[in-house]
């Protein structure tokens, strides 16, 4: 009995040790878990102007398409008037040998009627070396580097952001709820035990 629960399982035990690829780790859909940056404008309107928009196989992240929605989850906009737009102007994912290489740039305007008043830049560039193997390393290794540059972008986008558009950013700070000491659902005092 034993010799034949042995017999069935070695297959599945050499499809174990076999070459198949660890699942993939998942990552976070979208950047809305990360600061708004509330302009002080009633639309946002998100578009691709591609100066470079070559992406080479394999792609499981498409990078206009992470710069479009970062652009969409980071930009909140929240005023009454005016518009805001936000260009995807590069977003690159090549190939040469075993070396990946990602460009990411992206605008955002504040408009009025059709004339830009204010705008902000940023870009982001990622290499990797040594990329070899099957499909799915490959395929690993470009989701990878996409995603770093994709947090690289995200850090310059906002830094650019609050300096370019100090006047037209609105506060994102979370604000504590103004509740008198001790009333109730506010904060209470309590007495530290002496000694």
């Amino acid at each position: 009995m034993i010799g034949r629960r042995l017999a069935l399982g070695a297959p599945l035990l050499l499809l174990a040790c076999g070459e198949r690829e660890p699942p993939p780790t998942p990552r976070l859909q979208g950047y809305a878990w990360l600061t708004p940056l509330r302009l002080n404008v009633a639309d946002l309107e998100v578009l691709e102007e591609l100066v470079d928009g070559r992406v080479d196989p394999p792609a499981p992240l498409m990078p206009a398409a992470e710069v479009a929605r970062m652009g969409r989850d980071r930009i909140i906009p929240s005023g009454t008037t005016g518009r805001a737009r936000f260009v995807v102007e590069a977003a690159s994912l090549t190939r040469s040998g075993d070396t990946l290489s990602v460009l990411l740039r992206a605008r955002v305007e504040v408009l009025d009627q059709d004339r830009r008043v204010a705008f902000a830049q940023a870009e982001a560039r990622r290499g990797l070396s040594g990329v070899g193997g099957g499909n799915a390393a490959r395929a690993r290794a470009a989701e990878e580097i996409v995603a770093r540059a994709m947090e690289d972008l995200n850090v310059e986008f906002e830094l650019q952001v609050r300096r370019n558009l100090r006047e037209w950013l609105l506060d994102t700070t979370p604000v504590a709820p103004a509740a008198p000491l001790d009333a109730p659902g506010g904060i209470q005092r309590q007495e530290l035990p002496q000694g």
